[in-house]
């Protein structure tokens, strides 16, 4: 096999790559093939690039790809892995030409819709603008920290540090695929600790729920399924009648919505156990609007008046017009995942049960509900210990020491 490289006559600044080699199946027959290569590649990364074409061509040339084709073209043809970047391609490939060509596509299009829309948007918004010119190899330590002191000038902690964790990954993705010897470390910003999570008390979600009964059954399932399975928004859009068994009363949460496409839901899929009043929901439910295979379906003006899924914004408004209607302040929908796994912990839950209702992948997760529940218990000793302070003879005095034996006052 034989490359060539010379400037390309109709723009200098890219490589016209001229690709020879022999016939695997003919010895005695050569193929050539002209290619140009991508704008802003040195004339390292222009041969490396034209290695890359070799079993493409011979795929075309001969018609399939077949295992016998790509073993030839595996075994004689590939070039040489190297354990480390030549200084040619490390000193020249820029941050924004090695995320257009190389971590974009072999990466991010691999991950999920909502992942891939978050790394576009702060790859765009965010890190291509201030290091995207860089060469990869001068990206250090230092380069990252004024990025990062750059970035908390205008964003939330949590913000910066899902930008310096996206920016990590790419980097290390550099490193995996030979681009980089190393990468550089990148220290997150230490993130405030938070306040407690806004929750409905119990008297306001029965509040919510009788509004919701009002407004009609399927905006009060909606409010049940949050508030008593403690189910995502995406998790009520894509919830099919298949993962309901009504008989045994359990639930598999197996789906995930986002802007139209199905995929597996965040954190964990599991199985869960249906209260009495959603059991007798979802029961009623199935008997009056049997749709389709989803449970919950709109129709509306917005539907031109004909059955669709429904998606965020539309659970968010039927939720919204139930709070207006309890006299609660709007919020999203978490609001209800939220009150049903800080209610289970008041009420004594072990941390394990409300991680299996949660579906959390992550322990640590699980763990901000049981911290919230301490708030209660901390409550509960300070009443102690007032009991205990009180007047000699007087009521609380009894009822400290009433705390203390375990004894009843009869």
């Amino acid at each position: 096999m034989k490359i060539t490289l010379r400037p390309y006559s109709h723009d200098t600044s890219r490589w016209h790559v001229d690709i020879r080699l022999m016939n695997p199946c003919n010895t005695d027959e050569e193929i050539r093939k002209r290619k140009v290569a991508p704008a802003g590649m040195s004339e390292a990364q222009a041969r490396a690039w034209g290695e890359r074409q070799v079993p493409k061509i011979i795929r075309k040339v001969l018609g399939g790809d077949a295992p016998a084709i790509q073993e030839v073209a595996n075994t004689r043809l590939k070039p040489k892995k190297i354990s480390t970047p030549t200084p040619d391609v490390a000193d020249a490939m820029t941050l924004a030409v090695f995320h257009a060509g190389r971590f974009d596509p072999e990466h991010v299009r691999l991950q999920k819709p909502a992942t891939q829309e978050s790394y576009e948007h702060n790859f765009r918004k965010h890190v291509l603008p201030q290091l995207g010119a860089l060469p990869l190899a001068t990206i250090d330590a230092g380069s990252i920290l004024a990025f990062r002191a750059r970035l908390r000038e205008s964003l939330a902690a949590t913000t910066v540090n899902l930008v310096l964790a996206q920016l990590r990954t790419a980097l290390n993705y550099a490193v995996k695929v030979g681009l980089l010897a190393e990468s550089p470390k990148v220290e997150k910003l230490r993130r405030p600790k938070r306040a407690p999570k806004t929750v409905l008390s119990a008297v306001e979600a029965e509040r919510l729920l009788e509004a919701a009964a009002k407004i009609g059954p399927q905006t009060e399932l909606i409010c049940l399924l949050g508030l008593h399975a403690g189910l995502r928004c995406s998790e009520l859009c894509a919830l099919h009648w298949s993962d309901i068994d009504l008989e045994d009363g359990t639930m598999l949460v197996r789906h995930n919505s986002y802007r139209g496409v199905t995929q597996t839901p965040k954190g964990t899929i599991g199985r869960l156990a249906l209260s009495v009043r959603l059991r007798r929901a979802l029961a009623e439910h199935r008997r009056r609007e049997p749709v389709g295979p989803l449970v919950l379906y709109r129709r509306s003006h917005h539907t031109e008046h004909e059955w669709k899924p429904h998606t965020r914004g539309s659970i968010g408004s039927a939720l919204h017009r139930a709070q207006n209607a309890a006299g609660l302040p709007k919020t999203g929908p978490h609001l209800l995942r939220h009150t049903l796994l800080t209610r289970l912990a008041d009420l004594g839950a072990s941390v394990y049960e409300i991680q299996a209702v949660a579906r959390h992948s992550e322990f640590k997760t699980t763990q901000t509900y049981i911290h919230q529940q301490q708030a209660g218990l901390a409550r509960e000793a300070v009443k102690l210990l007032d009991r205990a302070l009180a007047p000699e003879g007087s009521p609380g005095k009894a009822m400290a020491k009433v705390a203390k034996t375990g004894e009843n006052d009869s």
